[in-house]
């Protein structure tokens, strides 16, 4: 963290107009959150689109838009370049220029939230959130910090504590770049974080927000399916995955509970600077090493990592049934998900393009499961995911299913399992032909367009590099393009037979209430284990 200076003020509350008056000063309720995997940028187009765009069999999905918005996102980033430094404190600092954007997403990510906390800090970084912004990071109170980011007009706020990070960007006009690094180096300074932590005002108001999400969080269908199998999946430590964390964790938290979380994981050597959109480079370096000359490097908080999680993620496959309000009457979603290869393994790449691949409603793993399926169940929204992540990423393949009076959802899923996993992934493990070669220029070009699309545009390029950092630093992010393209047959089979064939899944069935008490019977006769918001979360 930084240094105390003595300065008590934001440098951007200094600022008595605003400097852009077309870009109005209200504070946005949120920012755009990129679901892309983070890259680079140079490569996008000189090598794999521009590719791909001669193919005579690409798809629609994958030719060059037409449209003069997309057209103008496209020249804005064949003009686009990366660069990254790291300043002499271990503080690393990332650029995506945008030419004619016409504004900049600055931002500051830190490795941590949830992925680092242990039992008896879980929550704590959600805590922390509401501390530091003194609410939400995507909508924060007042004075402090809402009245430093009005002077400085800024929009698209976002962050907080999330599953592998803690942090905060803004969208700011060009102009206004130096004032927005001088109000991060103080929102997150030494002196500013110490006052807020020493407010006993500030720290309840917190907790109470902090209980009022771990019990929204228990409310919500989504957050207690994901919390169940992240209880299977991830077993020897899913407090790694709630980033709300656990009552008793946040009802006992303490000041220098807090200080000690602050003072361990916000340091320079933890963090990146992100920065995207209409700036010279050449600006860049001066103006970072001016506003956090103050911070001092600190240990290194994954000097000794938390132990690693095993693959397979489940001993034996398991499977699990849950009655879902949010699920319509006559449908079930089915999902089969394992652990996958972390970012740092050969596999992630070819994991990647797999997703693509089997995604695509007319390939052949998507038709093959249409087929294999009973024509009654209908079976869409065929889905294949992969949850990229340095140290516990996931992947599954899912569809939704039509569920008549007499439809056997438990047997459903175990054909659904059988066509995936036992038909399919063992024929992509055995054909090397499985997919054809259209198929690999189709879907590199879709990832590719894809990246350079979210380049172009300084919120979602700044969440794109804020992701490629957390993944594996500037390096991953420079390689990304290359990993991509090299991916070939071989490394697909190669990922079937390690990541399906010997790995072991959690299979798991949705559905609405009604139709989960007709089939209940069903379900406890082929031992499904029901899941319950009482039991989900790791703390129960």
């Amino acid at each position: 963290m930084m240094e105390p200076s003595g300065e008590s003020h934001s440098p951007a509350k200094r600022r008595t107009a605003n400097p852009n008056p077309d870009q109005p000063s209200r504070i946005a309720p949120g920012r755009l959150l990129s679901a892309l995997l983070a890259g680079l940028l140079l490569l996008f187009i000189a090598t794999g689109l521009a590719a791909a765009q001669a193919q005579p069999t690409q798809t629609a999905q994958a030719q060059p838009p037409q449209a003069p918005q997309a057209q103008a996102a496209a020249a804005a980033a064949a003009a686009a370049e990366f660069s990254s430094f790291t300043l002499e404190n271990g503080f690393s600092v990332l650029c995506q220029t945008i030419p004619g954007s016409g504004a900049v997403s600055v931002g500051i990510v830190f490795r941590a939230g949830a992925d680092a906390q242990t039992k008896k800090t879980a929550g704590l970084f959600r805590l922390l959130e509401h501390v530091v912004f003194r609410g939400e990071a995507a909508a924060p109170g007042e004075d402090e910090p809402a009245g430093a980011l009005e002077s400085l007009g800024a929009t698209a706020l976002g962050g907080g504590a999330g599953r592998d990070r803690f942090g905060f960007s803004f969208l700011v006009a060009p102009p206004m770049v130096g004032e927005g690094l001088d109000t991060i180096a103080y929102l997150f300074s030494r002196l500013r974080l110490e006052t807020a932590f020493a407010d006993p005002k500030a720290i309840e108001e917190a907790r109470k927000a902090s209980l009022a999400d771990i019990g929204t969080a228990a409310a919500s269908p989504s957050a207690v399916y994901d919390a169940a199998i992240a209880k299977k999946l991830f077993s020897t430590a899913p407090w790694r995955f709630d980033i709300p964390g656990a009552e008793s964790v946040v009802a006992g938290a303490t000041e220098e509970s807090l200080k000690a979380l602050a003072e361990t994981w916000l340091v320079p050597n933890n963090a990146a600077l992100i920065l995207a959109g209409d700036f010279s480079p050449k600006e860049i370096r001066p103006l970072a090493e001016k506003a956090f000359a103050a911070w001092k490097k600190a240990a290194d908080p994954w000097k000794t990592p938390p132990a690693a999680f095993p693959k397979p993620g489940v001993t034996r496959p398991t499977t699990m049934v849950y009655a879902d309000e949010s699920i319509p009457a006559g449908e079930a979603l089915l999902e089969m998900r394992y652990r996958g290869p972390d970012s740092a393994s050969p596999r992630s790449a070819a994991a990647e393009l797999w997703a693509e691949m089997a995604s695509r409603p007319d390939g052949r793993f998507a038709l093959a499961i249409g087929k294999g399926m009973p024509k009654a169940a209908a079976p869409s929204d065929i889905l294949a995911r992969l949850e990229a992540s340095p140290d516990a990423a996931w992947f599954s393949v899912s569809a939704r299913l039509k569920l008549d009076t007499k439809a056997n959802a438990a047997d459903a899923a175990f054909s659904f399992k059988e066509v995936a996993r036992g038909a399919e992934m063992y024929a992509m493990k055995t054909q090397a032909g499985y997919f054809a070669a259209g198929d690999y220029e189709r879907a590199k070009a879709a990832l590719l367009a894809r990246r350079a699309a979210a380049l172009a545009e300084p919120a979602a390029a700044g969440a794109a590099l804020a992701d490629g950092w957390i993944l594996g630093g500037a390096e991953w992010l420079k390689n990304w393009p290359d990993r991509i393209g090299k991916v070939s047959p071989k490394d697909i089979t190669a990922f079937a037979d390690e990541y399906f064939m010997k790995n072991l899944e959690v299979v798991t069935v949705r559905l609405n209430p009604k139709d989960y008490a007709a089939r209940k019977k069903t379900f406890d006769a082929y031992a499904f284990e029901a899941i319950v918001p009482q039991k989900a979360f790791w703390w129960q």
